[in-house]
């Protein structure tokens, strides 16, 4: 079954991600995060009106793999063929 996943966190989570990380430049810049705040008010709504299923990524990052991994389900032994 298709499943449409929105991983979803608030602005001030998102953007103090982006500042603690150190492994990526993105958002370092004024015009990189104002753009991370503009998809998140224009492109989420969009994903929210298709999802099937919504995961608050605000939850450690254990507990979205898990939720993740549930709604994936098991694994195929054989790859599917479709």
């Amino acid at each position: 079954m298709l499943q449409v996943v929105v991983l979803s966190a608030p602005a001030e989570v998102l953007l103090a991600r982006i500042k603690a990380r150190t492994n990526n430049p993105y958002g370092e810049r004024n015009e990189e995060r104002d753009a991370v705040l503009n998809h998140l008010a224009t492109v989420e709504p969009l994903l929210r009106a298709t999802e099937t299923n919504a995961i608050d990524a605000t939850a450690p990052v254990e507990r979205v793999v898990q939720q993740l991994e549930e709604l994936a389900g098991p694994i195929p032994a054989e790859p599917c063929h479709t």
